[in-house]
This record gives structure tokens, C-alpha cells and sequence, in this order.
């Protein structure tokens, strides 16, 4: 299939892969039987997260026989927000729908998303009926000013205009999910349940959703550093007032010794410093991240994808020069 042929597919399904082998091609059966009934040309692009299982070999099995499919590898882990992102980066659809690979999120509602986005809207995003946020979460997401995005998941549909506008966003700590709302247009939650045997699983570990977390409220907020100077102002009149009950107290003979007071003092004073500069440091960190200006990811190899010589084409894995590669979004091999 040439380059031009590819802009005419009209679904991209991206599907991370990150050690799935035991229920890929279930998967894989249940979102071909989605995607044919749309009725459209389509793709699917399974993106092999630096598995350590059999899922490579079990993907390249499935696109054997099917033609539709396409496969990116990269060449280690580098974290599920990156392998959407990658996905995003080869998808060729007029729509773009990025869905687990684990079958927690059900293929069988695409027509769903694909309905929404007939009527208009440019994002449509799925969201679980059954899903409690829990009190990280909601803290995590008011920390980004960002309430809407508690019941919003990577299950989503795009359009072709809300993608191009997504990949231009680079920055190294990825969340996507805060990258969709942040680029606007015409977006819609579509409520679902989760099949009763999927319903105890967890979509999102803790400690991925902590450094997604830490992602989102340090890229998307300033309130950490107001928070810090708000701390600290409680500190300086907690200070106050101890010093203000220390002189009232002070004539009856019951005031603390100096010894306490400054220690008190020295408590807050360090404990205040620290937490600011454990704040800026993480800013600093971000920054540094982002200088070194390094690619998302690294590609060890693809297949299904053809060659694009245009000049005009952004694709990661096209054969252009040397000159013209140093304008791309990634690396590949």
C-alpha cells in the first residue's frame, strides 16, 4: 500500500502491547469483528512496548493473516503514554481510536465512539460506569485544574485534526489523556460498563498512575509552587501566633522554655526549605528533561508500513534524507 493509498484508510486503531501474549488474538478477534461492521477501510497498529513475553511473535502471527494489521517495535520499555503516542505518530485514519490490548476496554463499543464522531465531535472519549476515583485520583486531577479528566480513559476516539494537533506536543513526561483535554475541540464522554469478568481488574496500576500523576499536575499547573508559598505563609503565621500565645501566657509563668522555641523555630524554618526545594527540583528536573531534547522513543523495526518519500509526509519511519530525518518527530532504525 503506498503513502497516498494509506491517507485514504479511514479507522487507525493503536493498540498497546506490553507482555499480553495470553489474550492477543482473543483481542484481536473481538476488535476485527468492531471494525469490520463500520464498513470503512481500516488499520490497526499494534505497538509492542518493549514486551518481555511472546506477544512480538504472537502479533507478527496475527498480521500474517491479516493484512490489516501493522507493528511497531520499540527497541525497550518506554511506557504506555509513549506507545499511544507512537501510535498516534503511524496512524494514517481519518479517525484515530486507541484502545488497551488487555480487553478491559470492550472493542464491541467502537461503533459507539464511531456514532458520536458522525454526529460532529472531534474527540470522544469512553468512560466506566463502575469506576470510582479514588481519593488520589481526585486530588491528582485537581492539582492539574483538571476535574473533567477523572472519568476520562485512553480509550477515545480522535479525529484527524485533534491528532495532528496532539503530535505537536513533544514534552518528554507524556499524559495524554491531559494533552487531549488540553488541545480542545468538540470532545463527549461515552458511558460503559465493563463485562462482569473485567469488572475487579485494575486498568491503571498505582505506580503508573502516580507517575502519571506527577506528570500531569507538574506539566499542567502552576498551583505546586502556590501551594508551597501557601504553606509556607501558614508556617510564618503559625509562627505568629505561637509567638503571640507564648507573650500572652509569658506574665502567668507558663510558657514553654526558649529551648522549645527554638526548636520549633528550626523545625518549621527546615521543613519549609526543604519542601520547597524538593518542589523547584522537580520542576528543574522537568526542564532538564526537556532540554536534552531527546526522542519520545526509539524504533527497533516495523512492519506493514510502506516507505514515504514526500516532503510534506511527518511519518517517523519515511526514507528521507539525512537533512530532511533531522526534522522528525523520532528516531527509528
Amino acid at each position: 500500500m503506498s503513502a497516498t493509498e494509506n491517507r485514504d484508510v479511514t479507522f487507525s486503531f493503536i493498540c498497546p502491547v506490553y507482555n499480553e501474549q495470553d489474550g492477543l488474538e482473543a483481542f484481536h478477534r473481538r476488535l476485527t469483528a468492531a471494525a469490520v461492521k463500520l464498513g470503512e477501510p481500516y488499520e490497526v497498529i499494534y505497538v509492542n512496548d518493549g514486551s518481555t513475553d511472546e506477544s512480538a511473535a504472537v502479533v507478527r502471527r496475527v498480521g500474517a493473516d491479516d493484512p490489516n494489521v501493522k507493528y511497531v517495535e520499540f527497541s525497550r520499555n518506554f511506557g504506555h503514554q509513549i506507545a499511544v503516542t507512537a501510535g498516534y505518530d503511524y496512524a494514517r485514519g481519518r479517525a484515530v481510536i486507541s484502545l488497551d490490548s488487555n480487553g478491559l476496554q470492550p472493542p464491541e463499543m467502537i461503533t459507539d465512539l464511531v456514532a458520536r464522531w458522525r454526529e460532529g465531535f472531534e474527540v470522544v472519549y469512553a468512560v466506566r460506569n463502575d469506576a470510582k476515583g479514588g481519593l488520589l485520583r481526585r486530588l491528582a486531577y485537581r492539582g492539574m485544574r483538571c476535574k473533567d479528566l477523572t472519568a476520562m480513559s485512553d480509550f477515545r476516539l480522535m479525529d484527524r485534526k485533534a491528532v495532528d494537533a496532539l503530535r505537536r506536543t513533544r514534552e518528554q513526561a507524556r499524559f495524554v489523556r491531559g494533552l487531549v483535554h488540553w488541545i480542545g475541540f468538540r470532545q463527549i464522554a461515552v458511558p460503559y460498563t465493563a463485562p462482569q469478568s473485567e469488572a475487579g481488574k485494575k486498568t491503571c496500576p498505582l505506580k503508573r498512575f502516580v507517575r502519571l500523576a506527577g506528570a500531569g499536575v507538574v506539566n499542567f499547573s502552576p498551583r505546586p509552587l502556590r501551594l508551597a508559598s501557601a504553606l509556607g505563609g501558614l508556617l510564618v503565621l503559625a509562627a505568629m501566633v505561637y509567638a503571640l500565645v507564648a507573650l500572652v501566657l509569658w506574665p502567668l509563668g507558663n510558657t514553654p522554655s526558649p529551648l522549645m522555641h527554638l526548636a520549633a523555630g528550626i523545625v518549621g524554618l527546615f521543613g519549609m526549605q526543604f519542601l520547597l526545594l524538593g518542589l523547584l527540583g522537580e520542576y528543574v528536573a522537568r526542564i532538564f528533561d526537556e532540554a536534552k531534547n531527546r526522542p519520545l522513543y526509539i524504533v527497533r523495526q516495523t512492519t506493514g508500513f510502506e516507505p514515504s518519500s514526500s516532503d510534506d509526509d511527518p511519518l517517523p519511519h519515511d526514507t528521507a534524507t539525512p537533512e530532511k530525518r533531522e526534522k522528525r518527530f523520532v528516531l527509528y532504525t
